[in-house]
């Protein structure tokens, strides 16, 4: 039993949402004032706003007209399977395939089409000759082809420099080897290999074919295959409807805030971000974050809601940054289904049946390698790998220490709102040390530098110290979260 007094939780949470307000609207001002200097990222945006809009940020750029044209191939065959499902399930992953190859011909080309769909049937071969060790030797290469300056002009040649159709051939490419490998293990027992209807449809189930989430083939198979989800019912429809009508609300308020915040814009300018003050630069790092979440959000929420509208489970989308305070956490719930996929296929196979740290520990590192490695191992990836691998075994060194003696003895004698505390002030650090290798994630590891060293550098002890009693709000508003969804999840569990 916690007994922590309303007024200090209140307190914590006023102190972490005003700053990030403050931070945000200091933001807001800062990309009016050097808006001029930002002239070639921003457009006219929609005429009742009245204001430019940042058009930079790369991956929303492409992802919204292509989002457009997969709609015009999902909706029929949502359709068409809601309505045939029942009657004739056996049809449906034809149509699914079908419709899936159309899309991929309409949006690559017949050639780059056809050498996506060889994919799965290449790492079957591969399996079936060498092993699963030469199937993820391929697939990591291929990702590292696909990242490489080496294959620069074969890729110009490949794509006539259209850059909307070498992103999504490079992504569905990446989406299609994890999903490969996914079905590969999963079926590596019950001899189901030669089935490749299951295996086309997996791969290239058309709602969440572009961008995700990624979803198990365990969990696809058992979606596919539970009796309940043949049925279409009146509560389900509006259910689902309402889903979407989330996601596509979502698309609207992100788009409605790059007219008033021209983040994006800015990381490009590492010059004025060296003008910044402290306000500033804490609202840039932070709404690099909060958009980052809500472009996520709308590209793995619709799909997921899609899906779950033709009874398909998938993974649910990103939570949050703002109330996560913890590595483990934020890699938990923030892409669930590379999480999944990366615990099935790469944790518990390296570290075994041991509950010791060190197995542990590494193969978590083999997990950061293969992240490291999926998102291009740019000089920014790497230094944002490497901070949250030393985040998690600090964090994991933590746990085990709580354990121990002195810390067990603390934790007995004192009372749970004070060990609550104690709790948050040790992982500010580390959530101030999240919060800076991410900068440098979501820009580069220049101006990453920059913000760090504003952060922690320039202000001195007093503004270092300031920041992290707002890092504490933050972890104690996250704690408290926590501990009201597993309160709510005790209390809706059947008795």
């Amino acid at each position: 039993m916690v007994d922590q007094s309303l007024i200090e939780l209140k307190i914590y949470f006023l102190t972490w949402t005003g700053s990030v307000f403050y931070s945000m609207y200091q933001c807001h001002l800062t990309s009016d004032r050097y808006s001029q200097y930002l002239s070639e990222d921003l457009v006219p945006g929609w005429k009742w706003v009245g204001r430019n809009v940042d058009t930079s940020d790369f991956e929303w750029k492409m992802w919204t007209p292509i989002f457009f044209r997969w709609l015009k191939f999902v909706i029929p065959y949502l359709i068409i399977s809601l309505t045939i499902k029942r009657r004739f399930p056996k049809i449906v992953p034809l149509v699914s395939i079908a419709m899936s190859f159309c899309w991929l011909w309409n949006m690559l080309g017949l050639h780059l089409t056809i050498f996506t769909f060889i994919q799965p049937v290449l790492f079957l071969w591969i399996l079936q000759l060498f092993s699963l060790h030469c199937v993820w030797i391929l697939c990591i290469g291929f990702t590292l082809a696909l990242h490489s300056s080496l294959f620069t002009d074969l890729k110009a040649g490949l794509f006539e420099e259209d850059s909307v159709r070498e992103y999504l051939f490079s992504v569905l490419l990446a989406w299609t080897h994890a999903r490969s490998i996914s079905y590969l293990v999963d079926t590596r027992s019950d001899g189901h290999h030669n089935k490749l209807m299951n295996f086309y449809h997996y791969c290239f189930y058309l709602p969440l074919l572009p961008t995700g989430p990624l979803m198990l083939y365990r969990d696809f198979k058992f979606s596919m295959e539970n009796p309940a989800n043949q049925q279409c019912s009146l509560a389900h429809l509006v259910k689902s409807t309402a889903r979407i009508a989330r996601y596509l609300f979502w698309w609207f308020i992100h788009q409605l805030a790059l007219h008033y915040f021209y983040h994006s814009a800015l990381q490009y300018h590492i010059g004025i971000v060296r003008q910044f003050d402290v306000w500033s630069a804490a609202g840039l790092g932070y709404t690099l974050g909060q958009f980052f979440m809500t472009k996520y959000l709308v590209l793995y929420g619709l799909p997921s809601a899609l899906s779950r509208l033709d009874h398909v489970d998938a993974p649910p989308p990103p939570k949050c940054v703002g109330r996560i305070h913890l590595y483990s956490q934020m890699w938990r719930d923030f892409d669930r289904g590379l999480y999944n996929f990366m615990l099935q296929y790469i944790y518990i196979p390296f570290k075994g049946t041991s509950d010791k740290a060190l197995p542990k520990l590494a193969g978590t590192a083999m997990c950061f390698g293969f992240v490291c490695i999926w998102h291009g191992a740019s000089n920014a990836v790497i230094i944002w790998c490497v901070s949250n691998y030393v985040g998690i075994c600090l964090e994991t060194m933590g746990k085990s220490c709580s354990t121990c003696w002195p810390f067990a003895d603390w934790k007995a004698k004192w009372s749970p709102s004070n060990w609550l505390r104690f709790q948050a002030a040790v992982a500010s650090p580390l959530l101030l040390m999240s919060a800076l290798s991410n900068f440098c994630f979501f820009t580069d590891a220049g101006v990453g530098y920059i913000l760090a060293k504003k952060a922690v550098y320039e202000g001195g002890i007093v503004r270092l110290l300031c920041i992290l009693l707002v890092m504490y709000c933050c972890c104690q508003v996250s704690m408290a979260l926590n501990r009201r969804n597993k309160k709510n999840l005790v209390h809706n569990q059947p008795h």
